[in-house]
């Protein structure tokens, strides 16, 4: 798998914060909070065959943790962050030091991390078993399998190009159906359907919400905002395009009556101005990513301290790592000879400075 110019892609790998979130998250419901990090294991266990089987891939990962300030609640549902077992987290990262990949935890949440790190240019695609980088503002999106399978094939690449020009959503539109369509944290229950969220985009809410936030002052935005829940309302009981299919009175009902600060300017300004490792003019984590050859004698004394596996087993599970080591050393030999300059880094753009950015260009 090369890139462009025959560079190895970076990709990062990481879940709801992708790979090691969603990893840990997807195991330890699948086996046992009480194993969880212990020398019995199963989570570490096929961490730990994932983690060979990306080594013999030609391409460079990178890991991102969730951070402290990750939010806890998202979408009307609770996030599962800093609730792993400590252990399983320390041994994770030792594990992927012993396999020669680089990774480091986000100040928030992690796909906000990586989207910025897509802008630097730092990395081509973001692997994730989730879609919430697309509303970050990352332009590529590999979703991986089931976080507890070993397999990698039938994986799905998302580009926000192709869902704009293919499926005709742009960012803001997407911003519509994610207020739209998300749980209601006092009721459990969906305000409406993705289609009828959907449909709603296409009278342009969303797109002259997401402008509205880029270009207005707070009080401006709120003042905006406020006409804007009157046209959304009236569209819904009357849709006059009939981009709806049918009039949704209810739905209007519940904005008016229940929900007066809807969209709820929290929410837009944790997708919009997210917490990374930029904000308040902060330094980047890294300046490139790269990978490393395995360590084998790492990775045995690692199996054999923490998931207690015989010398004969331990020889049989590490002929990937030592196929990994082989690419690698490859991989080190065409980065000596062909010219990989460092990606060209411009400034990371959160979703409404990538639309400004839209508005001067046209």
């Amino acid at each position: 798998m090369l890139g462009q110019h025959y560079r190895p892609w970076s990709i990062l790998s990481v879940a709801d914060d992708t790979s090691p979130s969603a990893w840990m998250h997807s195991l330890i419901n699948v086996f046992s909070w009480r194993q969880a990090g212990t020398r019995q294991s199963h989570e570490m266990d096929i961490i730990f065959c994932r983690l060979s089987a990306i080594s013999r891939m030609l391409l460079h990962p990178y890991f991102v943790f969730d951070g402290p300030d990750c939010p806890q609640l998202k979408r009307g549902k609770d996030v599962v962050g800093s609730t792993f077992p400590h252990l399983l987290v320390q041994c994770f990262q030792e594990l992927l030091m012993a396999f020669g990949f680089n990774w480091h935890m986000a100040p928030g949440e992690a796909d906000a991390e990586l989207a910025n790190l897509q802008s630097y240019g730092l990395i081509e695609a973001v692997v994730t078993p989730y879609n919430d980088a697309l509303l970050f503002g990352a332009t590529c999106i590999i979703r991986s399998g089931t976080p507890y399978s070993t397999r990698y094939e039938d994986v799905l690449v998302y580009s926000s190009k192709d869902i704009e020009n293919v499926v005709g959503l742009e960012l803001g539109d997407l911003y519509l159906i994610l207020l739209m369509s998300s749980v209601d944290a006092e009721t459990g229950n969906r305000w409406c359907s993705v289609d009828v969220a959907r449909w709603l985009a296409k009278y342009g809410f969303g797109r002259s919400l997401l402008r509205a936030a880029a270009a207005l002052q707070f009080a401006e935005f709120m003042s905006f905002v406020s006409k804007w829940r009157d046209s959304v309302c009236e569209v819904l009981r009357t849709d006059p395009r009939q981009f709806l299919g049918r009039r949704h009175y209810e739905l209007a009902r519940i904005i008016v009556e229940e929900h007066i600060e809807f969209p709820d300017p929290a929410v837009l300004a944790m997708y919009l101005l997210p917490l990374t490792s930029w904000s308040d003019n902060g330094c980047p984590p890294i300046t490139v990513v790269t990978s490393r050859q395995p360590d084998l004698t790492s990775l045995a004394e690692f199996c054999s301290q923490y998931l207690d596996w015989p010398p004969d087993v331990i020889q049989s599970r590490l002929a990937d790592a030592r196929a990994g080591a082989a690419v690698h050393a490859l991989l080190q030999v065409s980065s000596a000879i062909i010219n990989t300059s460092t990606p060209h880094h411009h400034p990371p753009y959160p979703a409404a400075r990538q639309c400004r950015r839209r508005e001067t260009a046209t």
